[in-house]
């Protein structure tokens, strides 16, 4: 952890912990930079400083960025109209609105489009997820209201590759990651080889807090100039001046209510407010908040559900607008709330604790699945001395999972997960992964024989458990996810043994 005490304004920040915490709004690292230097470096357990996290939406920051890059190359311009991309693949007669659509008009999420589109279906597309954007009908001339929809970040991404020729992350690479030492990321791409504009970059948090210090320092990094001259003043202005992003309903995003108040607005792929505090943001409380006023930069990592991480964002402006200002008034209060954060910091890297439970080394059974909403065909269950051995085999193929008892496994699986995981499927995601047993004892013989296993995915905010009733007749599995845009469990399905 690197934390100068002496700098932070630590009351607001021991507030802002406690009051995640009390709200069950998991956070796995929170950065701050303030004039030139980190000062604050919290991470959780298992989330250590050099793993990646997934973005999500705050990805659409970076597609932007390289809409501004290509803009000062030449390569496209903000008033070019966006049929011009696609010409090949647009409907028979493309709408007078469609035909009217700008790249700004993606820029600033007023499409004319009727409704928000959601990585969590567009993922789902066997085909080239452009297609979904240009088959949804544009029922407003584009320009005049905003309608948040990641597949109009994605958009943006293909354009930019049209117009350079190549994928958004390798067109990034040397223009903005090689110059900030941006070298361990991963960037999604659909059936076509496009990359994710809306929600498909991983990267370290301290990596997002370069991209953020960049955007404070006017686009120029140790001396040099990176970002194109005025684009931050571009991506950040009030474009828009009243922005909600909806609710997913789990198909769509639905438009918010007439009467939702908006305490930010939008401008090129970043959230803003009247004072100028602009933010990269993505789902379960993924936040890049760049404070110009008070030369500043927050980043967040996290796992907060539906109910809270909309909450997010004013509650970081709230707390650093406090905070930055003790630090700039040298306040003796300036350090209340330090112990708190120590107790924090102690607490949070503690890994989470384990009881060993039944140990029944020996038991080994396979069962069969009738077709089933997990995805599941088979699993075999091998109890060792130390560790629970599962094999599972899935719609995705088959895939051995080593839990320790009392203790943590790392290693990587490929199981099917995308139905709690907002539709995300890694085909090899890091986990931690451990096995509690409990079984009848002659103390207590109604005592359910249960196996419950948990997977803590490292580089994303999902921790999955999988719980495993055992009777005479097999096998009954029930799976739930910490958060999800969608449902958080699934119905349990049963195995029965395969030798019986």
């Amino acid at each position: 952890m690197a934390t100068d005490l002496a700098t932070v304004g630590m009351g607001p920040v021991s507030t802002l912990l406690r009051d995640l915490s009390n709200r069950g709004m998991r956070l796995h690292s929170l950065l701050v930079h303030w004039r030139g230097r980190t000062v604050l470096d919290l991470w959780q357990w298992p989330h250590d400083p050099d793993l990646k996290h997934k973005l999500h939406s705050a990805t659409k920051s970076f597609t932007g960025t390289a809409v501004g890059f290509a803009e000062a190359e030449g390569l496209l311009g903000l008033d070019d109209p966006v049929v011009d991309f696609f010409d090949g693949r647009l409907p028979a007669a493309p709408s007078e609105n469609l035909s009217r659509m700008r790249v700004r008009d993606l820029l600033t999420m007023q499409t004319g489009h009727g409704r928000g589109l959601s990585g969590a279906t567009t993922r789902l597309r066997r085909t080239g997820w452009v297609g979904e954007f240009l088959e949804e009908p544009v029922v407003e001339l584009p320009g005049r209201r905003f309608v948040y929809s990641s597949t109009t970040s994605h958009v943006l991404s293909a354009i930019v590759q049209e117009a350079s020729g190549q994928p958004v992350d390798e067109y990034l690479s040397p223009r903005l990651f090689e110059p900030l030492g941006i070298v361990d990321f991963d960037w999604e791409r659909d059936p076509d080889g496009v990359a994710s504009g809306g929600n498909g970059l991983s990267m370290r948090p301290r990596d997002l807090l370069a991209f953020g210090v960049l955007y404070l320092q006017d686009g120029v990094w140790q001396g040099k100039r990176v970002l194109p001259t005025g684009w931050p003043q571009k991506a950040s202005a009030l474009h828009v001046r009243r922005a909600l992003s909806g609710e997913w309903n789990g198909t769509e995003l639905v438009g918010p209510a007439t009467d939702a108040v908006a305490d930010s607005g939008y401008g090129f792929q970043f959230w803003t407010t009247e004072d100028g505090i602009y933010n990269a943001s993505g789902i379960f409380g993924q936040e890049c908040m760049v404070f110009p006023d008070q030369d500043g930069v927050v980043v967040v990592t996290g796992a907060m559900g539906n109910g809270t991480y909309h909450d997010l964002p004013k509650m970081l402006r709230k707390t650093f607008r406090n905070a930055f200002g003790a630090m700039a008034g040298d306040q003796e209060s300036s350090l209340d709330g330090s112990d708190e954060i120590g107790r924090w910091v102690r607490h949070a890297r503690q890994p989470e604790p384990l009881r060993a439970g039944t140990r029944r080394v020996g038991f080994r059974e396979t069962y069969d699945f009738e077709p089933n909403e997990h995805g599941l065909h088979s699993l075999s269950v091998e109890v060792r001395d130390e560790s629970v051995l599962l094999v599972l085999d899935d719609e995705l193929g088959r895939h051995e999972v080593e839990h320790g008892v009392g203790h943590w496994i790392r290693q990587d699986t490929g199981a099917s997960v995308w139905r709690l995981h907002h539709s995300y499927q890694d085909a090899s995601a890091a986990i931690l992964a451990a096995a509690q047993w409990s079984a009848p004892s002659d103390e207590d013989p109604t005592t359910d024989d249960v196996l419950r296993l948990t997977w803590h995915f490292l580089e994303s905010p999902f921790v999955d458990q999988l719980t495993l009733r055992f009777d005479a007749a097999g096998v009954a599995v029930a799976r739930e996810v910490n958060v999800n845009s969608g449902p958080t469990e699934l119905p349990p399905v049963r195995g029965v043994p395969r030798h019986r």
